[in-house]
């Protein structure tokens, strides 16, 4: 008896399908052999054209890089010249207050410069380094009215403990009161108002502290706060 119809035809179907997948694969194969050939032919008679390409694209990579390294360095020059003045720290947020400092900081030699202000930082909004390896911790006051002692008696309770600073600096946009300026000498705590931060932005003058070579001794008071 023969063969079903229905089977007869699936195996003509298989067949014709691996014929065409053989005949496909054959296909791949020879293209690939072609594209190799043409591929040796052309870098052969035009490899020249080739190097010339090469060195082109690296020409341009490079002139990119020098010009986004250009690019910014023109526009830190024009952030430096604007930070000169102390006038554009009235309309700073808290946050870009920390940031500015920062960047006093860093134009004044300070090393390994961290911004870690916001909740939680128990009153370090800036940890630096001073050039002979001193560790600074500050904390900046974007006000407009004054400092109290209070702020100052806040800041000596984590500055040297909790921070291990050796050297305490508040900086403030606002005004010191007497008993914060009396406070802060006995804590050895330094002041920054807003007169010593424009003298210090204008004329490149930071405290004297972060720039002498002499690790400063921590107070019996500012060790028990």
């Amino acid at each position: 008896m023969g063969e079903d119809v229905g089977v007869v035809r699936r195996r003509r179907r298989r067949r014709k399908g691996n014929q065409s997948a053989l005949l496909l694969v054959g296909v791949g194969f020879l293209a690939a052999a072609v594209a190799l050939s043409w591929g040796r032919d052309f870098a052969a008679t035009h490899a020249t054209a080739i190097v010339v390409v090469a060195v082109a694209a690296l020409l341009l990579a490079a002139a990119a890089a020098v010009l986004s390294v250009v690019a910014r360095r023109r526009q830190a020059a024009r952030q430096a010249q604007r930070d000169r003045n102390i006038a554009v720290t009235d309309a700073m947020t808290g946050p870009q207050f920390e940031q500015y400092v920062a960047r006093l900081l860093r134009r004044d030699g300070l090393r390994r410069v961290h911004v870690s202000g916001g909740p939680g930082d128990l009153g370090a909004d800036i940890t630096a380094y001073t050039a002979d390896g001193r560790r600074v911790v500050v904390q900046c006051k974007r006000y407009a009215g004054s400092v109290g002692d209070p702020h100052v008696q806040k800041f000596n309770g984590t500055a040297w403990h909790i921070h291990k600073a050796d050297v305490a600096l508040l900086v403030t946009t606002g005004r010191l009161t007497v008993k914060a300026k009396q406070l802060a000498q006995r804590c050895r705590i330094v002041l920054v108002d807003r007169a010593a931060l424009a003298t210090w932005a204008t004329d490149g003058l930071p405290p004297a502290v972060l720039s002498t070579s002499t690790k400063p001794p921590r107070s019996a008071a500012a060790r028990s706060g």
